[in-house]
């Protein structure tokens, strides 16, 4: 029996449809990750710590927009911390003076390991079905056996020992059957061996490189922070804020009254010394017409 009348056989047909199916899987949903994360990584370059505050539009687009960090994102997102500065007045000079929230802050901070958001799990697992690809061998290596007992059990069922040339007869298909057997678990293992190593290597050579340079790119634009220390410089934040507050609505009162006297000096006097200056003009110029033309008031116009 030469490969091709081999390969005709029902059980040697399962096991070739079913590996090269979950093959054609696991290679299109590899390309699938790799492209985006290349694309992903490609964008991060452009990013680094010290311009991804007023980059940082820039970069949520860039995050939501790919179909691979979007769902981490939107995760990580939450546990972030952005420094702020709180304005207040100063007494003396009545200017506005700005004072850092926290000193031990800067830029954008993160309360969380960025690993737990942008890993294997979440950049790759979660966009093909894993289990598919980590069961094949398993199928693969299961067809052997299953397919071998029932090619020999069929095998075993074509003797006739009804007479020695009946026997002689089925000699031929009984071997026939049972090289069929002997080639589903040779078939069958390869099969496995061929998954197994296309998938380690595949995903160990190409995606998980990929997901450590998304890992590590974003550990070093978000510094982490603990959330006891978020807590207590959110506390120091509030005690600040609180203070400032309370000096400027006690201060409020005086605020106001110099407000209106500066408005009153430097806006309405002047204004009304402008218009008593224009009126006592127009007396003066009325008086000299009358003076000059006994009271005809006709010199005015």
């Amino acid at each position: 029996m030469n490969l091709f009348e081999i390969l005709k056989d029902l059980p040697i047909q399962i096991i070739l449809v079913t590996f090269l199916s979950i093959f054609i899987y696991t290679l299109k949903s590899y390309v699938k990750v790799y492209k985006y994360l290349n694309l992903l990584v490609n964008g991060l370059e452009s990013f680094k710590k010290d311009n991804i505050s007023y980059k940082f539009e820039e970069f949520k687009h860039l995050m939501t927009t790919n179909p691979i960090s979007a769902k981490p994102w939107e995760d990580f997102r939450s546990t972030l911390v952005f420094s702020d500065t709180i304005a207040y007045q100063d007494n003396e000079t009545e200017e506005l003076d700005y004072d850092t929230v926290s000193d031990s802050m800067s830029d954008i901070q993160t309360t969380a390991d960025a690993m737990d958001y942008f890993n294997e799990d979440t950049l790759a697992y979660a966009h093909y079905n894993k289990h598919i690809i980590a069961i094949a061998p398993t199928i693969l290596t299961g067809f052997g056996p299953l397919f071998t007992f029932i090619m020999i059990g069929t095998a075993f069922g074509l003797l006739d020992f009804s007479s020695s040339v009946a026997l002689t007869k089925s000699i031929a298909g009984f071997v026939s059957t049972m090289q069929v057997a002997a080639m589903c678990s040779v078939f069958a293992v390869s099969s496995a061996l061929i998954m197994m190593t296309v998938d380690k290597f595949s995903f160990s050579k190409f995606i998980l490189p990929m997901v450590a340079k998304v890992h590590n790119k974003i550990t070093d634009l978000f510094t982490s922070i603990s959330a006891e220390k978020f807590l207590v410089d959110l506390l120091r934040t509030t005690k600040i804020q609180s203070h400032e507050n309370y000096s400027l609505l006690k201060n409020m009162p005086a605020t106001f009254a110099s407000s209106i006297k500066k408005d009153l000096t430097n806006i309405v006097i002047p204004y009304l010394d402008s218009v008593i200056f224009g009126i006592n003009n127009l007396n003066k110029t009325m008086e000299k017409k009358s003076n000059n033309e006994d009271d005809n008031l006709s010199g005015l116009f």
